[in-house]
């Protein structure tokens, strides 16, 4: 009897050792079980009263300025740090950030038109 049990103990440790193996060689693939998920929430329609927005495609190298993109970055680190911190409301928070915005919209450089 203690031969038998020997064997299937030594069965099973060998099965769990091939399976292992295989998994780590990539021979057998992992099983992945598929949940029903929702499907996404369809965005809704662009109100037909009011134009398209007009995206800008004339990008230029102002953009990329690091004279222009380092201090409103600084500035905007700041802003999230204090936000975080809790010494600023969301309200004043999105105030700020929009002054920012406007502020440190890049402008054409020097020959760069």
């Amino acid at each position: 009897m203690d031969i038998v049990i020997f064997a299937g103990c030594a069965m099973a440790v060998l099965v769990a050792w091939c399976v292992v193996a295989l998994r780590i060689t990539g021979r057998i693939p992992r099983v992945r079980l598929h949940r029903h998920r929702r499907p996404a929430r369809p965005t809704p329609p662009a109100p037909q009263d009011q134009p398209a927005a007009v995206i800008d495609m004339r990008l230029s190298v102002e953009w990329a300025s690091p004279r222009q993109v380092w201090p409103a970055l600084t500035a905007e680190n700041m802003l999230l740090a204090a936000r975080l911190a809790g010494r600023m409301t969301p309200g004043e928070y999105r105030a700020r950030m929009l002054e920012l915005a406007r502020r440190c919209e890049p402008r054409p450089t020097a020959g760069s038109e």
